[in-house]
């Protein structure tokens, strides 16, 4: 009974991870709706593998990997405000087209995962958003019981792999709904926003890059 009660506390954090809308939100629903279900959630799936990779660090109080992604932070945060740019620009300009899905193949979703898990794993600062949020839902860092800590990875990972699922379901039902033009709309404004978190990326970079300019 106590690993189901930290396994669904896990999965309430992972929900709580996973729901707001952020970058990999936008990527998420614009891939579905632009090609298949399949793309659009193997972006959510790797940014799910990301979550579990994090989270199994500060449930698992790995101090010696966290030290090392905040000793590397700055270059991680150029390297993540650098690909969400590149992103932005590539979704801006999209054909706003959507592609029958006759055989979606595996390498576009293979492709997809790994965009997803970069984006997400190039945040150095994640890993402290666990700890927060662990601490949050009254979980301290480190858990001494192995099974515990386990059960907590787990549920993490469940709740953003079923967030990413529903997202994409619904996305993929009403896809046939929207029109060329409406899509390129969209496009533009998730290119925007994109645009908007790979500054907000590189702002942070340069500010640990260079205090003393702010």
């Amino acid at each position: 009974m106590d690993d189901l009660w930290w396994l669904a506390r896990g999965f309430a954090i992972g929900l709580a991870v996973a729901i707001p809308v952020g970058p990999i939100a936008l990527l998420c629903m614009r891939r579905t709706l632009e090609r298949n279900f399949l793309v659009g959630f193997s972006t959510g799936l790797g940014a799910a593998v990301a979550d579990l990779f994090y989270a199994s660090i500060a449930a698992f109080g790995i101090s010696a990997v966290e030290t090392v992604l905040l000793e590397y932070r700055t270059a991680l945060s150029f390297t993540g405000g650098i690909f969400l740019l590149v992103l932005a620009a590539r979704t801006a300009t999209g054909k706003g087209a959507i592609e029958r899905e006759v055989n979606p193949g595996t390498s576009g979703a293979a492709s997809a995962f790994v965009s997803g898990f970069a984006l997400t794993a190039t945040n150095p600062l994640t890993v402290l958003g666990f700890v927060a949020i662990f601490a949050g839902f009254g979980v301290g860092q480190g858990l001494t019981d192995t099974s515990r800590a386990v059960s907590l990875v787990i549920g993490v990972t469940s709740g953003s792999v079923l967030w990413w699922l529903v997202l994409n379901t619904l996305v993929a039902k009403i896809r046939h709904l929207f029109a060329p033009r409406t899509l390129q709309r969209l496009n533009i404004a998730a290119g925007v926003l994109i645009a908007a978190f790979a500054f907000y990326e590189l702002t942070i970079a340069i500010m640990m890059a260079a205090p003393w300019l702010f």
